[in-house]
């Protein structure tokens, strides 16, 4: 049968005449924040809030939402009264707390402060209810808490109306338009909601009219309609006069698409969505157009694909008109109108394991023909897999996911009938929960019309993280070889598992094994009906842990037991070889451990009191890693009779007494090695090589997941010490022996170019590819620190530390360009080189410090050299760098550094020859502005001019050794926080000049009498330089003949250096 179709046009433009005034849009936002009162009802105010809360002090916290509340159109209605929260970070409310606020919408860069917390996954019974007009618009802010939240928005009348948003865990925007007028509810039906804000916006109408063109079309039926359907499928319906003329109000501020109404077999051509936000004109066309129709069955295909499939007509050149498909998923019969003489290719949608076999159809009459799916071909993929038995292969299920075809995975249970079409497949394994064991890092698996292979390498299971998998209360008996009962689930977001009533879980142990349980927040429990373990923190940033030694003598269990009454929040379940405690470790080639992550890995396992310090001998060589010192009291030494921090050419390589600990990564670039901890990782080098690609990103600069700028040593545990070790990122430094073998994608953007693969290459070192790239880096925690004459490797932020480390670098060398020494710790460099690593591009220039403190105390640079890396040998430069900063406060107002007694050499840079390394001004205040806390004490410089009368006018040049707060400049009232730490006074103690430092011992005689000092027996000139035991130098002065000092009574460490040799002694004067 032949149709006469005419297509619906548009033939010209919108007409704006003017909008209707709009009505201001309801706002309830849960932190009390107040939006433009020109355009919003601010419904939720801190008085209302508060009134929630009757005979309760405003801005108590601990306090769960009430049961039920109403705020105009808005009602709150919850089955508990003692489980759901309101955080928000306004203290001017009354709240539970403040956790995971303030918080911002990625897509708008909005700041929430509050969100109402319901504490249940698919609490259908917690909900919100609002009472709303026909085309009201509402807009909610949401998330959830494991990203996996249906929010639904239903029409309590009668369901006609239910729309659902699956949610993220990121807060995100919603938007539903009310189809009748009514009281529509608000609910998750599968997670824990967050609900931070929430919008009702009147609708607000316009006038849509025009004039049908029927030139083309003129024999279109009589009582025909224009058609204006919204996204959530609500029609608005005109019907044109006997002039073809119509009229129509639409709520403004909507897309609209167009359509024919009453006019069977009228197809609209052009169905784009048109937007409407003023009153407008629209003149629609109609073409007429001729169809034929194409029908039958469609063969191939079960019941359940019938269910899935749909057809594509696609023609072979850009029609107006478009097929429209229709199914009957029951018996498999299909029609289709198509345009006569037009060849169409003919696809499917939702089941691609199949395909056309005859997919071209042309017409010019109505045709009957079947359409025959076939399935494609399939191939046999082997398994080759290792650490499993018998049993626990037989459990094994295996999935495959096609990574290139959402929603089509295969799982399998007979591992020897795998049979996969073409595609590329993501591995993962089931069926094995009640063991622990898990498959390791496996890269995908390619099919490519023939067999294929797979090696599977099962591993044991020793951390149990509660992030990587759902555990449901009532449902899940064993998670990885833990096993359950009673009350307990785990949230994947926040990584911890929650334990209530008599729950126990079964942690599975082998002899020689001890168990670390970490909490946090809550926690009730014993062990093995031991003593109690407990916490009522209220903080999921305070994390706890107790160790537990296994003691069977087989393998089995030992029993979490949760303390009715309390809920007990578990972050972290690790089990590992209990290793006796050693005082000495080595590493080395032919040492107990080859790599200083091993030997780190075996201190975490040993059992040692709190105050034991595991000193870690290392043989001096390259040693290319990345360290976390997470546990306490850790010391790495430099094990070389006489060790030396020297490099060699260009910095590339290290004299042969050295201990060099080094890594690559920066910011702008992704690697292959690299794991989602930010951690070089092989496995993680091989899967990605293997795939071609990786998923993870380098995060960069910052603290984000544990970066730390690409920190090479990050140092989160306290009474950590390095003597004679250097620390690296090669970043900015040469080509490594590692990155050669990495993949090194460079982002897309915030990139410094492709970088070069040659190992030993110093192209990098241009400023051109000079990034953020940390060689050491100190969390809080990292506290108590010393680099006892060590090596700190970077141009661009090299060494940070964060507000509350206090580390001392003691006679050490710190290298840098931009910002080298950042963040907020207390750092006290003592007698140390601050050596200028900068390129010769003249916009390459140094600024030492970069301080963030916000009221500790910052850094002191106690009689420092600033000096530079020394051309050819320590970098690719041939001149020495050019002058530069002392540098540039990163925290306003707040950040403190001091030099005192500094030595500024010069720089033999042809563009400033002779010049001081640090410029006139001194200071900078491009990064985060000036601060009333830096310093100058007795600079000395080597150039010759005295440019401390050019210095800023922000910096305090000092007359007297003392701070403007009348602190006095010494190392102790830096280092002495709250504990009265003094490492300092120790090292000098300690300093006495031995075979190890390769120096003779000077003749120079030195002894006390009567309060004087007497130093005798000069042979040449002689530096003398005396300290009190706090570090303090009382004197210091080039002596050419024998001489005596008047000295107060107390201990003091005495200093001679000349060209005949070195002497330090140790005097009582009485």
């Amino acid at each position: 049968m032949k149709n006469s179709v005419y297509l619906f046009m548009f033939v010209s433009l919108f007409a704006f005449l003017g909008a209707n005034a709009q009505t201001k849009t309801d706002v309830w936002d849960f932190g009390a924040a107040t939006l433009d009162a020109t355009t919003y009802n601010n419904n939720l105010t801190a008085d209302i809030i508060n009134a929630w809360y009757p005979g309760v002090t405003a801005g108590t916290t601990g306090k769960n939402i009430p049961a039920t509340f109403t705020v105009g159109i808005l009602t709150w209605t919850s089955n508990s009264a003692t489980s759901d929260r309101l955080r928000t970070s306004n203290t001017a409310l009354t709240r539970y707390d403040a956790n995971g606020v303030p918080v911002t919408v990625t897509s708008t860069g909005e700041s929430l402060t509050g969100y109402l917390y319901v504490n249940a996954s698919a609490a259908t019974a917690r909900y919100f209810t609002l009472t709303l007009n026909e085309d009201d618009e509402v807009t909610i802010y949401a998330k959830s808490q494991n990203g996996t939240g249906k929010m639904n928005f239903e029409y309590t009348a009668d369901a006609t109306q239910k729309d659902i948003y699956s949610l993220t865990t990121n807060p995100e925007i919603y938007k539903y338009v009310a189809k009748k007028a009514g009281n529509y509810k608000i609910y998750d039906t599968v997670d824990k909601p967050f609900y931070y804000r929430i919008l009702r916006k009147p609708a607000s109408y316009v006038t849509v009219s025009g004039t049908v063109d029927l030139t083309n079309g003129s024999d279109i039926p009589a009582g025909y309609t224009i058609n204006f359907t919204n996204a959530a499928g609500k029609v608005w319906t005109a019907t044109p006069d006997g002039s073809n003329n119509y009229t129509i109000q639409l709520p403004a501020g909507y897309s609209y698409t167009p359509g024919l109404g009453n006019a069977n077999g009228y197809i609209i051509g052009n169905a784009d969505p048109v937007s409407v936000t003023a009153n407008a004109t629209y003149n629609p066309a109609v073409y007429k157009v001729s169809l034929f129709t194409a029908s039958g069955n469609i063969t191939g295909l079960t019941a359940a694909q019938l269910l899935k499939v749909g057809l594509v007509y696609t023609p072979s050149e850009p029609r107006i008109y478009v097929a429209k498909p229709i199914i009957n998923t029951t018996t498999g019969a299909y029609s289709v109108q198509l345009e006569a003489g037009y060849n169409y290719t003919v696809s499917a949608t939702g089941l691609n394991d199949f395909y056309i076999s005859d997919n071209t159809i042309n017409i010019s009459a109505d045709v009957t023909r079947d359409v025959a799916f076939v399935a494609k071909p399939t191939y046999k993929i082997t398994l080759n897999t290792t650490g499993l038995d018998a049993t626990q292969l037989s459990k094994l299920k295996l999935t495959f996911t096609n990574l290139n075809e959402a929603g089509y995975t295969y799982s399998f249970t007979d591992l020897n009938n795998i049979y996969l079409r073409n595609g590329i497949y993501s591995i993962t394994s089931g069926g094995l929960d009640e063991y622990p064991l898990q498959l390791g890092p496996t890269s995908n698996l390619t099919v490519a019309g023939g067999v294929s292979s797979k090696d599977l390498v099962f591993i044991p299971v020793t951390v149990w993280s509660f992030d990587d998998a759902t555990i449901t209360n009532g449902v899940t008996t064993a998670y990885k070889g833990m096993l359950f009962t009673g009350t307990l689930y785990n949230e994947k977001a926040k990584g911890h598992l929650v334990m209530s009533g008599t729950s126990t879980a079964k942690v599975p142990l082998s002899p020689g094994q001890k168990m670390v349980i970490s909490y946090y927040y809550s926690a009730k429990f014993n062990v093995d009906g031991g003593a109690e373990i407990s916490t009522a923190s209220n903080s999921t940033n305070l994390i706890e842990s107790k160790e537990f030694t296994y003691t069977g003598s087989a393998v089995g269990y030992m029993t979490i037991n949760n303390v009715t009454g309390t809920s007990t929040y578990l972050t972290e379940i690790k089990v590992m070889n209990a290793v006796p405690y050693s005082e000495i470790i080595t590493v080395g080639v032919d040492k107990t451990y080859q790599t200083i992550n091993d030997a780190l890995a075996a201190i975490r396992c040993m059992t040692r009191a709190a105050a034991d310090t595991v000193k870690v001998m290392i043989d001096p060589g390259n040693y290319e890693e990345m360290l976390m010192i997470d546990v306490p009291n850790i010391r790495l030494i430099n094990a070389a009779s006489t060790p030396g921090i020297g490099l060699l050419n260009k910095g590339v390589d290290i004299e042969p007494n050295a201990v060099r600990i080094t890594s690559y990564y920066g910011h702008g670039y992704n690697y292959f090695s690299m794991g989602t901890n930010q951690k070089w990782n092989a496995d993680a080098l091989r899967v990605n090589k293997e795939n071609g690609y990786t998923s993870y990103a380098n995060t960069g600069s910052g603290t984000t997941n544990g970066s730390y700028w690409n920190a090479t040593v990050v140092v989160t545990a306290s009474g950590f010490r390095a003597d004679n070790i250097i620390f690296e990122n090669s970043f900015n430094q040469y080509i490594s022996k590692k990155e050669s073998e990495d993949v090194v994608v460079e982002w897309t953007s915030g990139g410094k170019g492709t970088r070069p693969t040659t190992i030993g290459s110093t192209a990098v070192q241009n400023k051109s590819f000079v990034e953020r790239a940390a060689a050491i880096a100190y969390t809080s925690g990292g506290d108590r620190s010393i680099l006892n004459k060590c090596r700190v490797i970077g141009r661009q932020d090299s060494f940070y530390g964060a507000e509350g480390a206090r580390v001392v670098a003691y006679k050490g060398s710190l290298m840098g360009g931009t910002d080298y020494i950042f963040g907020g710790m207390t750092l006290v460099a003592y007698q140390s080189d601050l050596a200028m690593n900068t390129s010769e591009v003249n916009t390459d220039v140094s600024y030492i410090t970069a301080a963030q403190q916000n009221t500790s105390r910052g850094y002191l640079m106690y009689e420092c050299k600033v000096t530079s890396a020394i051309p050819v040998t320590e970098t690719a430069s041939v001149y020495r760098s050019k002058p530069g900063y002392f540098g540039r406060p990163w925290q306003p107002t707040t950040s403190e550094v001091v030099f005192y007694n500094t030595t500024i050499e010069a720089t033999d840079n042809p563009d400033f020859s002779g010049q001081s390394l640090i410029l006139p001004a001194g200071w900078n205040n491009s990064l985060g502005g000036t601060s009333d806390k830096v310093y100058e004490y007795g600079t000395i410089e080597e150039s010759g001019v005295n440019n401390t009368s050019s210095r800023v006018s922000w910096a305090h040049m000092l007359t007297t050794p003392a701070l403007t707060d009348a602190t006095e400049i010494n190392p102790f009232n830096f280092t002495k926080g709250t504990d009265s730490w003094d490492p300092i006074s120790k090292l000098i103690s300690n300093d006495v000049i031995t075979k190890s430092d390769n120096k003779i011992v000077s003749p120079v005689q030195i002894s006390t009498y009567n309060n004087k000092l007497y130093v005798s027996n000069l042979k040449s000139n002689t530096r003398l330089s005396v300290y009190s035991m706090d570090g303090s130098l009382f004197f210091n002065r080039q002596l050419n003949s024998d001489a005596s000092i008047a000295i107060s009574k107390g201990l003091w460490i005495v200093k001679a250096n000349s060209s005949e040799g070195s002497k330090v002694v140790k005097v009582l004067v009485k």
